[in-house]
């Protein structure tokens, strides 16, 4: 479909998983000082190497990626982070090389390592509007990766550091703290009204480890609603969370490398998860782009329903900085149309950590790559049938899902069919139908 207004362009990156840790020495005197001495701290380390596969992004890594995007979209007017800017084992991490075990203590270093986080993003991209999810690693409580729960502390000490630098309005940056700081979900506008709202989401309410389902039902009806708002006013919607729907592919395949049979295992709890689908089905005509990340690998999640109507919605996962498992490290520059909303393309830029001399590159162009764009739930449809069925797009597909790192990849020839399905099918039943149709 060709464009009806101008073309623009977007950064997306995801989980980069800041780790002050990395460098234990570094740690007291980081507690000990203000944000504004961070910078040069970090700077001092011996450690200058970037951070290997299995660990989160260190100082180096970390400047490394922002410098890169910079390069090549410093002139962005957005950019969409879809959560995790905390290390894995933040909380403990902390208390072991601080020996403070104390909440305050951790609130404190927590703010600080979001202080910084924010400012070197804005250093490098200081008029651009930044639209922030929650991730499942970005919290103060010490009950693991299960991400902020309404009311935390991290959502109401962290909002106004995220609102001053990333929000370029009064009314945005109210309209995003009266949000997130409550629940860690929000709507929003920026500067004005102009045809396109963001719906973002904190659906790590919506995992099976959350014990509080009730927080998760408020979210989902107030989704709803939104949705349901800008449908009325025909607006378009672009959707920002963490965790994507579907099945988590990596443990679905080693349960099958265990018991050689194939059982749905999802991100999300069951009842959430296809409640999320139903609801981004049923606005497909104001839903245009849904952005997620989490699973640190560049992938897409494709809705459709079998009624005739055609209705289909497109998720696209964004790789992740971090490689701790063992990805490399990426980023995605998009293109969409500024009259409809629509995407268009997206260019892959990644970092070879298993290179000698590790450099960022482009790895591939999505139009180039599949024969198709962004744009319409036909062209969706015919990318994802390419890579069912075509050598060529499924070796593409299967090489760029954890970024192109060599060695690394856990997809082999007796597994691969449990990663190609996960796309595509996205509900339990229709991937555990959908697997069974191909193992008879």
């Amino acid at each position: 479909m060709s464009a009806t207004g101008n073309a623009n362009t977007f950064l997306l990156f995801s989980d980069v998983h800041f780790n002050p840790f990395a460098d234990p020495s570094l740690v007291p005197a980081l507690a000990a000082s203000d944000v504004s001495a961070w910078k040069g701290i970090l700077a001092s380390s011996s450690l200058t190497t970037y951070s290997s596969y299995g660990s989160d992004s260190n100082y180096a890594l970390f400047e490394s990626a922002l410098d890169d995007m910079a390069a090549q979209a410093g002139g962005v007017a957005t950019i969409i982070y879809p959560g995790d800017i905390l290390s894995h084992n933040f909380p403990a991490d902390y208390a072991a090389l601080t020996g403070d075990a104390s909440q305050a203590g951790l609130d404190a270093f927590t703010v600080k390592t979001v202080q910084f986080f924010v400012q070197e993003v804005d250093s490098r991209f200081p008029e651009a509007t930044v639209i922030v999810a929650d991730g499942n690693c970005d919290t103060d409580n010490m009950l693991g990766s299960i991400g902020a729960r309404p009311g935390d502390t991290y959502l109401s000490s962290t909002a106004p550091v995220i609102a001053q630098a990333f929000l370029n309005t009064d009314a945005d940056r109210a309209a995003f703290t009266a949000g997130y700081s409550m629940g860690g979900y929000y709507s929003l506008e920026p500067d004005g009204p102009t045809g396109l709202k963001y719906i973002v989401l904190n659906d790590n309410l919506w995992i099976s480890q959350y014990d509080d389902p009730s927080a998760g039902v408020l979210e989902l009806a107030w989704f709803a609603s939104e949705l349901a708002d800008s449908a009325q006013d025909f607006q378009k919607v672009w959707v920002v969370a963490h965790i994507p729907p579907g099945a988590y592919v990596a443990g679905v395949a080693a349960t099958y490398g265990q018991t050689g049979q194939v059982s749905y295992q999802g991100n999300m709890d069951d009842g959430f998860n296809n409640a999320f689908t139903a609801l981004e089905l049923a606005y497909s005509s104001t839903i245009q782009a849904t952005f997620t990340g989490h699973m640190h690998n560049d992938d897409f999640r494709l809705l459709t329903v079998g009624d005739g109507s055609d209705a289909a919605a497109l998720i696209r996962i964004a790789p992740g900085i971090s490689p701790v498992f063992d990805s490399n490290p990426g980023y995605q520059i998009y293109s969409y149309d500024t009259q409809t909303f629509a995407l268009q393309n997206e260019t892959t830029y990644v970092l070879d950590l298993g290179s000698s001399s590790p450099t960022w590159s482009r790895e591939y162009d999505y139009a180039e790559t599949y024969g198709v764009s962004l744009a319409t739930p036909q062209e969706w449809q015919a990318a994802y049938a390419g890579i069912l069925t075509n050598p060529v797009s499924q070796t593409a597909y299967l090489t760029y899902k954890n970024q192109d790192a060599v060695g690394q990849s856990t997809i082999t020839a007796a597994n691969a069919s449990v990663y190609l399905l996960a796309p595509g099918f996205v509900t339990p039943a229709s991937y555990n139908a959908a697997a069974a149709l191909l193992a008879g």
